[in-house]
């Protein structure tokens, strides 16, 4: 019974491979069969280990439960891995265990083609191949198939392939690992330079608090990291001053500098070659260097005979030195005045470029110093005719300057080119690639790097210098995108510059060693503004590059995630006291000369204020706008609606107290009249509020002063503001749609009545007819006030004309004579203007009809 017994187990027990019986003949032949059973035991140790062990040296749980038997107990069957795949299995077929096997593909079955799952093995796919493995295999099958005898082969080659990709896939995910450890130091030992803009790859953990737009934090403090760092940014520099040019990565001269042996060499073939045969180095150099510097210290007399008069140049640099320089640095003022003094001494000759700054400086407050009565040149005033005179003579001198031997003062040029344009609205749909220009004439003088890492070859005072230009371009740049519905240049760029410092010009000059330290923010300097404008810089990037993107990536959350963002950035500001300085008048003696009275009011820090809230509040009009319509049908949008006209009536009333105090800067920077007036009239249409009017009203005001200072030579801006106020008096039921034209073409014809005459219009019956048919139509709660639609400014005393915006030395400056004056019952109205039906437009050179369907001419397609 045991022979029985252990015949069945061995009947059971699976086939062993026999030796080949060794032959009893010659001794050669038993030394060969010793080989052949020595190659056989080979084959069936392989056969154990491949049974035992998976593709992915996972040992099997039957062979592991089989070793771990007691020897009590009979042994359990070894069951062996099926390899191939479950098709040719059923099919009883032999299988290349290819994935898919090639008879699943020569049946043109690849996608049903599987293996069995055990434990340890890694699970076959539920759906089949993926795209990209199920198109590799149909271009295999387009193919011809190889003969019969290389299927063996290529399945081999396959598997090798599929094999040595995943090993380069984790060597690959290892090396990330360990970069992450080490913090930033690549493989060679060379320290990787971290980068301010969003990257795809693992970074150290250091780096997920990197601000776009500022110098990111370095791993844990390593000297010969440091060095080398700062060795690898020098490579991008050449030159010193603002004669600096910045290469990237992958120029060609970066190219020329890594062959360190090639520069010998051509030296060595010069000195053995070219000097015998006694031809020059450098050529007339030296000379040519002579030149131009005498050049350079000649006066322009075009330029200079186009300067007005010492007392008028002298009013206009103290306007624009104590207004704009606020927000915009581009002047040290210290250092300007002294070359400002030395520019009118008769023994001292003048510089071509420092005439060229004089002139465009006061082109920018030419038109904000002007007066309002002021004699027109064709369609435009005599100032801004001056100024546009000026900026064109100053642009055409810049454009014929050397790109390679610029100065600092050639970028101020530039930069003052931009700002003239800008406050004159000349050539505005050319704004965004001006600002363009300026962004790139900007990265190829390297503005954008910290010039500390090339502290030997500029100056501090350079240093700060560019930082504070950087710093104009970037708002330049991005207003540009904003105004223009276009993407920013600065969205896409790495740069590592710091913020300007804020600190007063007085503490610092051109022969300081080293900068003062930056006062902490609620101190308020004329460096305030772009210190503080840095902070909100990477959320207004971001804000441009969504709003200029694909709208699909702007959903609903993220615009409530947005408006968070920039309701924290308001309230970060710091609220300085905006009426610590007296005013204008009130402090100034009466024989007190300008530059001093200037000096008194400009510490007053509301301009910058007023511009650091506009700024961030501009992004919330265009969030919201796509789903203000949505409003009717979801309340969920209500939210919207409110958050946008709040952000509208804000920025009006911000621009209204800088007017009540004299300031026009903002008013001839930017468009917010016509933008915020279209958008007040835009929200009230869905959801009526009378005292939307009044804001209107204040929008209407400041451009009415701007075109009176300037000019009508752009009537479009003006008449769709006047139709949105006269669309929004019959939507709310003030006055009927025939009276709300007739008052909107009134308003319109009266200012141009205005420019051309300098006088009112004739009175006639027709106001008062008006005026009684519109209190016929108001509602018993309207609280509005009705005023007169005539734009007839307050008479301005000849007198007034030497002082700054019209306002007497020792005199508080008058309520502006577009808001609304408080009404007493018992005081006696004003007599009103009238309109005059027989006026006729052809004999004053305009064409009502032209001008207005020019207006709306871009929104009918």
């Amino acid at each position: 019974m045991a022979g029985k017994a252990d015949d069945r187990g061995a009947n059971n027990a699976p086939a062993q491979p026999r030796s080949p019986p060794c032959p009893t003949s010659p001794k050669v032949d038993r030394d060969q069969c010793d080989k052949t059973r020595e190659a056989s035991q080979s084959r069936d140790h392989d056969h154990d280990s491949h049974s035992r062990y998976d593709k992915t040296g996972v040992s099997s749980p039957t062979t592991r439960d089989s070793d771990d038997d007691q020897p009590g107990q009979p042994p359990r069957k070894r069951q062996r891995v099926r390899l191939s795949c479950l098709e040719c299995r059923r099919r009883k077929l032999s299988c290349d265990r290819s994935m898919p096997c090639e008879r699943c593909i020569r049946s043109g079955t690849p996608e049903i083609c599987s293996y069995e799952t055990r434990p340890g093995l890694a699970p076959p796919a539920k759906n089949g191949l993926s795209q990209g493995a199920l198109s590799s295999f149909e271009s295999r099958l387009s193919h011809p198939p190889p003969p019969p005898g290389e299927y063996r082969r290529d399945s081999i080659l396959s598997r090798d392939n599929d094999r040595i990709r995943r090993l380069e896939s984790e060597v690959a995910q290892l090396k990330n690992l360990l970069l992450a450890k080490v913090g930033g130091s690549s493989f060679d030992g060379s320290a990787t330079l971290a980068d301010g803009s969003p990257a795809e790859h693992p970074k150290p953990d250091y780096a997920s608090e990197i601000v776009p737009g500022t110098p990111p934090p370095r791993p844990p403090n390593n000297p010969e990291q440091d060095n080398a760092a700062e060795e690898d940014e020098l490579r991008f520099f050449r030159g010193k001053e603002f004669k600096t040019r910045y290469f990237g990565p992958h120029n060609a001269y970066m190219a020329f500098s890594e062959l360190t042996s090639l520069y010998p060499f051509m030296k060595e073939t010069a000195d053995e070659w070219l000097s015998p045969l006694h031809i020059p180095k450098n050529k007339d150099r030296n000379q040519r260097k002579l030149d131009r510097e005498r050049k350079a210290q000649e006066p322009d007399p075009t330029l200079e005979a186009l300067l007005p008069t010492k007392q008028e140049t002298d009013i206009l640099v103290e306007v624009y030195l104590e207004q704009f320089e606020q927000v915009y640095r581009i002047i040290h003022t210290p250092t300007f005045r002294k070359s400002y003094s030395r520019f009118w001494d008769p023994m001292l000759p003048r510089t071509a470029s420092f005439t060229a700054l004089v002139l465009v400086m006061i082109s920018v407050s030419c038109c904000l110093h002007g007066n309002t009565s002021g004699t027109l040149v064709g369609s435009v005033s005599h100032a801004h005719y001056m100024a546009e005179k000026w900026t064109n003579a100053c642009e055409n001198w810049h454009r014929n300057q050397s790109e390679k031997h610029r100065k600092l003062i050639h970028l101020q040029i530039a930069c003052l080119i931009h700002l003239s344009k800008r406050v004159n609205i000349l050539k505005k749909k050319r704004f965004w690639k001006s600002a363009g220009a300026l962004v790139q004439d900007g990265i190829s003088v390297g503005l954008h790097r910290d010039p500390s890492h090339v502290s030997d070859k500029i100056s501090v005072y350079n240093q700060e210098m560019r930082r504070r230009l950087w710093a104009t371009i970037q708002e330049f740049d991005l207003q540009a995108s904003f105004d223009h519905g276009l993407p920013s240049l600065l969205s896409s760029l790495h740069f590592d510059i710091t913020p300007p410092r804020n600190i007063d010009d007085e503490e610092f000059d051109e022969d300081v060693k080293s900068l003062p330290k930056s006062k902490p923010p609620n101190v308020y300097t004329f460096s305030s503004f772009q210190h503080l404008s840095r902070q909100s810089l990477p959320l207004r990037l971001e804000l441009s590059r969504v709003l200029t993107g694909s709208p699909e990536e702007l959903d609903y959350e993220r615009v409530i995630r947005y408006t968070n963002e920039i309701t924290q950035e308001i309230d970060s500001l710091p609220s300085w006291d905006l009426m610590a300085a007296p005013t204008l008048g009130s402090s100034a003696a009466p024989g007190s000369s300008l530059s001093s009275q200037l000096s008194v009011s400009s510490r007053r820090p509301l301009l910058a204020y007023t511009l650091l809230h506009i700024q961030l509040r501009q992004y919330i009009i265009p969030l919201h706008q796509p789903y203000l319509r949505l409003r009717k049908t979801n309340s969920k949008y209500q939210y919207s609606e409110i958050v946008y006209y709040n952000a509208a009536r804000d920025m009006v009333l911000l621009h209204d107290k800088l007017t009540e105090q004299g300031v026009r800067t903002l008013s001839f920077l930017r468009e917010d009249a016509l933008t915020l007036s279209i958008n007040l009239c835009s929200v009230t249409m869905l959801q009526p509020r009378e005292h939307t009017l009044r804001l209107l009203e204040k929008c209407l005001g400041m451009k009415e002063d701007r075109v009176l200072r300037c000019g009508n030579h752009e009537p479009w801006a003006y008449s769709i503001m006047c139709a949105a106020y006269g669309l929004l008096e019959a939507h709310l039921g003030v006055k009927t749609a025939e009276v709300a034209k007739a008052g909107a073409a009134e308003r319109f014809v009266n200012l141009h009545y205005r420019l051309v005459k300098g006088e009112n219009p004739p009175a006639s019956s027709m106001q008062s007819i008006l005026s009684n048919r519109a209190a016929l139509q108001q509602p018993p709660n309207y609280e509005g006030r009705e005023r007169q639609k005539s734009i007839t400014p307050f008479a301005i005393p000849s007198s007034q004309g030497s002082a700054m915006n019209g306002v007497h030395p020792g005199e508080a400056p008058p309520t502006p004579w577009w808001l609304n004056p408080v009404v007493d019952p018992s005081m006696p109205a004003l007599p009103q203007s009238s309109f005059n039906t027989e006026f006729n437009l052809e004999n004053l050179g305009l064409n009502l009809n032209d001008l207005w369907s020019d207006a709306t001419l871009g929104f009918s397609a």
